[in-house]
């Protein structure tokens, strides 16, 4: 059954684009027969300067390109890489007769780990030289494997009663990682180990509850009509989840659609979410601060070119009743933001971006505006603390993911 599922994805793929099937098809070549746990490649550390390996038990270090050994790092020897013009540099003389080297590979022996940065990874490690003389760091493993150090931050930590919840979020992280192989392929690596894609912490970040989440659910992810789907998940709906065109520049999907968030009881499931309701206002000083700078990035002008900005309005709202543009306005200005730009937009002062697009303006004085919102993240796919609290009402995996992801198909797939 996996193998024709695997089949049916690429050949669906080649029909179209029309739900984004050719973005997901990309690198799954990798799973077809014999289907297979993928081996991943997660960008750990991205464009740094220098990156610092060791391991407790030793490592082998090749040239990535060639295959030749290089040589060993000792246990418990701390190796900083950095660059050497176009190449990689390490202390000493260890890289000579090498030549200019660009990629190193670091392999472990055994169960051993690699410490990098001072966080222990499972798998092994690939260094790359890359643009403007940085380094990356790519830690390659098996799927499941990286999904040990996923779940647990994506979910956070769980207790016994909520373990349906954290399954669910092991099957929509690995429906994820499969539909994102080769994401960023131009860089060396399928997936970010940051918000960018997925927050994975490596070793340090596993925990009891999510390790036997993953393992239940190995090899499971959500298709729909013979496609991985995208499975976008977020902290809090506050009610009501979002179609993923509404909050995101994403082609609409019908598992990504507007689904109730309201329990049997009236109340709604995520009210339990310490971000089920908001509060965030800024003053004049801070539109014209903070606020004035990020639109003037956003519109590639100078903060002074914009003007004085005084104060904004919501211009349109999704069918779901999110906010879907606001206007910033002022003395000879007016800028137009939509979606996602608008939770960047109107940060608080420590930098924070904006809870959701979900929120009501509260009238405005000369000295602060603020705003009244519900829910936390974008708003599409599956809310964790909805799933939460469906686990503790007893709900399965399977009908919390049912829920939220609406005529998706649970397959398992190697």
């Amino acid at each position: 059954m996996a193998t024709g599922l695997l089949v049916a994805w690429i050949a669906g793929a080649a029909a179209g684009t029309a739900s984004g099937s050719l973005e997901r098809a990309t690198g799954l070549a990798r799973l077809m027969s014999p289907a297979r746990e993928p081996m991943l490649r997660v960008g750990v550390l991205v464009g740094v300067p220098s990156i610092e390996i060791s391991s407790n038990s030793g490592l082998q270090m090749y040239d990535a390109q060639t295959g030749r050994l290089i040589g060993p790092i000792g246990p418990g020897e701390i190796l900083r890489v950095g660059r050497d013009g176009p190449g990689l540099s390490v202390p000493g003389d260890r890289l000579l007769g090498a030549g200019i080297v660009h990629a190193l590979r670091i392999e472990t022996s055994g169960e051993s780990q690699v410490t990098v940065d001072g966080v222990r990874y499972r798998g092994r490690l690939e260094l790359l030289a890359v643009e403007e003389d940085q380094v990356t760091a790519i830690n390659i493993l098996p799927m499941e494997e990286y999904l040990l150090g996923v779940v647990p931050l994506e979910i956070g930590p769980r207790a016994r009663a909520e373990l349906a919840a954290v399954e669910a979020q092991a099957v929509a992280a690995r429906t994820y990682a499969v539909s994102h192989l080769d994401g960023h392929a131009e860089m060396g690596f399928d997936l970010f180990g940051t918000v960018e894609d997925q927050v994975y912490g490596g070793i340090d970040a596993e925990r009891q509850e999510s390790t036997e989440a993953v393992r239940a659910t190995a090899g499971q992810i959500l298709t729909h009509d013979g496609l991985p789907i995208r499975a976008y998940y977020h902290s809090t709906c506050g009610g009501r989840t979002a179609a993923i065109d509404e909050v995101l520049d994403r082609p609409a999907a019908p598992y990504l659609r507007s689904v109730s968030d309201r329990a049997p009881d009236g109340s709604d499931w995520c009210s339990i979410s310490p971000r089920y309701r908001w509060s965030s206002s800024w003053s004049s000083e801070e539109l014209n601060g903070p606020v004035r700078d990020e639109l003037a990035r956003m519109f590639g002008e100078q903060p002074a070119a914009l003007g004085p900005i005084d104060g904004f309005r919501v211009t349109d709202h999704t069918e779901s009743g999110r906010v879907r543009s606001v206007a910033f306005y002022g003395a000879g200005v007016e800028l137009v933001i939509e979606r996602l730009d608008i939770r960047f937009a109107l940060r608080d002062p420590d930098g924070r971006i904006l809870g959701s697009t979900d929120f009501d303006i509260l009238a405005g004085s000369d000295d602060e505006y603020e705003v009244h919102g519900r829910g936390f993240g974008h708003g599409a796919g599956m809310c964790q603390w909805g799933a939460i609290a469906r686990a503790r009402a007893g709900q399965t995996s399977e009908e919390i993911l049912g829920t939220y992801y609406p005529g998706t198909r649970l397959s398992r797939v190697y």
